[in-house]
């Protein structure tokens, strides 16, 4: 679950006033508006990469936290980039595990071996084993695009961002894309997708946020 509460930010002459924002388990948000309309900018404040002026951010999912002042790294928190920012000089089997450094157990960091588990778990989920010895340069675009999911989605995040996550695919890549989140959606996991395309997210939304570019 996610929960914004009157986010104000400012920054030069951008101000994104009083937003405010509920998403249940399961549910699949879109935030729809044009260009500078402050739709990444508000996936980034959720994430922790920038700081609001005021308001709370609540994540969690069975209880909501209030992670308003924590680090990006102490949110439980997933991020697909526009252009899926996979590290060149790291194969796949390194940018799918590179978040789990962060990822404890109770007692002691993950081992290798159970990194090693997770990594071919959840690439196997996304038909990507084949991949892992790969570098990015060598990927299709869908490809890239599922490596970077499968990064997003290997610590278990309460939600998932996606900042325009199809402007790079072509039609038939897009609409099994678009199967794909929903069917994410559709196990639990709470979705917020910014675009600026409606028919992109009409389909498979549990509501949409109209932002304007004052």
């Amino acid at each position: 679950m996610l929960e914004c509460k009157n986010i104000y930010y400012h920054v030069d002459k951008f101000i994104l006033e009083d937003f405010s924002m509920k998403v249940e388990n399961s549910q699949y948000v879109g935030l729809l508006g044009p260009s500078g309309s402050g739709k990444s900018v508000i996936l980034e404040i959720i994430a922790g990469l920038r700081h609001q002026d005021s308001g709370q951010i609540f994540l969690g999912k069975d209880d909501l936290i209030d992670v308003s002042a924590l680090p990006p790294q102490k949110r439980n928190c997933g991020y697909l980039f526009q252009d899926y920012a996979l590290f060149p000089h790291k194969n796949v089997f390194e940018n799918i595990s590179y978040p789990l450094r962060y990822v404890k157990t109770p007692l002691e960091p993950l081992s290798e071996s159970d990194k090693k588990e997770l990594v071919y778990n959840i690439s196997k989920s996304f038909n990507i084993t084949d991949l892992l010895h790969r570098m990015p340069e060598n990927l299709s675009g869908g490809e890239k695009q599922r490596v970077a999911l499968a990064r997003t989605l290997i610590t278990k995040p309460d939600v998932l961002l996606l900042d325009e996550p199809l402007s790079a695919l072509d039609a038939p890549l897009r609409k099994a894309s678009l199967e794909l989140f929903s069917s994410l959606a559709h196990d639990g996991l709470s979705i917020v997708h910014v675009t600026h395309d409606i028919e992109e997210i009409n389909s498979v939304s549990d509501y949409i946020i109209q932002m304007t570019d004052r």
